[in-house]
């Protein structure tokens, strides 16, 4: 029997009193008003709360284990660390609700708003949430490992960090969701809305994605390691660094990706390349000789007193420091120094074209020999001597880069110096 009756608990609560720790267990308070009540630490376990009216009510660390809360009022509600453990909040209405740290494991939350609410470090292990209205809400460090997300509205959520191992998201709106650092493996997403979400670094391991909306989705260095993509669609999405399926790809919709490292669609790649990103090879390594060749190496990489040779039509992007190191371009080879790139005492040989956002200095003159076009970005800085063969260097110096090149002629003469600091010759 709980410790106050209905009646009891409605009239404390009208005199303004707390109604903290008190053993309510089992009570039926469905349908009453008590907006903003103190309930702290309270036991509730098993109690009827269907419809009530617990607007800003205070239940931080309160015990709710199996309650019955169908279409209850709990917006703003502080319900930190409370325990809900198979509670049934069916249509309830949690809008801005502080659900941190709460136990909401095997909870039936169908249909429930939980618009702006906040779930970080939640437990929603074999939590329903079919349906459920989670814009704006704060999904951080969650735990939904099979919890059902079907036909949620999520657009925009932060889902960071959390583990949705074996979640089902089906026909679920995640537009523009943020599932940076997540585990999404074994996740059942058929059908579901990822348009511009940011998959960053997320492990979507052995993913269903079937017939998906992942149009210009951020997945760069994303896992897709025994992933289903037939049917998905990928138009834009940016692929740096991404860990292919491992499989032949059925039925995959995608005009183009951006496989720059900064995700600025600097580097587009289509037709044939697509298949070969997303199906088993890491965006930049080494193709098949049906396909255009493409080396990355990313941020956090540093190579030393290396001697690098590439292949004649090659690509090849450095977005990390190398150091005292040797490269030779073949024919037609493209060479991209990206804006985190740094490539310092180095010399660079062969009839390439080269691009450089980054840094470039060299290691003895002259450090850049016989590249057939050397573009230097608005953003790139670059000190070398550049000797021309019989066929000229084109060269591009966009305003903003710093600059200190000689341009020699074939025999090593100097031609005339160029100096360039925010886009004026000197």
């Amino acid at each position: 029997m709980p410790e106050l009756n209905r009646e009891q608990v409605i009239q404390k609560f009208r005199r303004g009193e707390k109604l903290e720790r008190l053993d309510l267990r089992g009570i039926d308070l469905s349908k009453t008003t008590i907006p903003g009540a103190v309930l702290g630490r309270a036991d509730l376990d098993g109690a009827n709360l269907e419809n009530i009216n617990l607007q800003k009510g205070t239940l931080k660390n309160t015990s709710l284990r199996e309650t019955r809360l169908v279409g209850a009022d709990l917006r703003e509600a502080n319900l930190q660390g409370a325990d809900l453990e198979r509670a049934n909040l069916e249509h309830a209405v949690l809008i801005g609700a502080n659900l941190s740290r709460a136990n909401l494991e095997g909870a039936n939350l169908t249909g429930a708003n939980l618009a702006g609410a906040k779930l970080k470090y939640t437990q929603l292990a074999s939590a329903i949430l079919a349906g459920a209205d989670l814009r704006d809400a704060l999904v951080t460090h969650a735990d939904l490992p099979e919890a059902n997300l079907t036909n949620v509205k999520a657009a925009g959520v932060d889902f960071s960090s959390s583990n949705l191992r074996a979640a089902v998201l089906s026909d679920g709106d995640f537009t523009r969701a943020v599932f940076t650092d997540a585990s999404l493996t074994e996740a059942k997403a058929v059908g579901a809305k990822l348009g511009a979400a940011t998959l960053h670094k997320t492990d979507l391991t052995k993913a269903n994605l079937t017939n998906a909306e992942l149009s210009q989705a951020d997945m760069r260095r994303a896992r897709l390691t025994g992933a289903t993509l037939t049917g998905a669609c990928l138009t834009g999405a940016k692929v740096a660094g991404l860990v292919g399926t491992g499989a032949p790809l059925v039925d995959v919709q995608a005009a183009f990706l951006d496989a720059s490292p900064e995700g600025d669609d600097a580097a587009r790649v289509s037709d044939g390349e697509v298949a070969f990103l997303l199906s088993g090879f890491r965006a930049g390594e080494i193709r098949p000789s049906t396909a255009k060749q493409r080396r990355y190496f990313g941020q956090g990489d540093v190579l030393r007193d290396a001697r690098l040779e590439f292949d004649e039509g090659a690509r090849v992007e450095i977005d990390s420091l190398f150091e005292n190191c040797s490269i030779r371009l073949g024919k037609g080879t493209e060479l991209v120094v990206g804006r985190s790139g740094i490539l310092s005492h180095c010399e660079i040989a062969g009839g390439g074209d080269i691009t450089v956002h980054g840094q470039f200095f060299e290691r003895q003159s002259p450090g850049i020999l016989g590249a057939r076009i050397l573009r230097v970005t608005s953003r790139g800085s670059m000190v070398a001597s550049v000797e021309q063969t019989d066929a000229p260097t084109q060269f591009s110096f966009e305003r903003g880069c710093r600059l200190r090149v000689k341009i020699l002629k074939p025999n090593g003469a100097e031609a005339r110096k160029v100096g360039r600091e925010g886009g004026i010759d000197r």
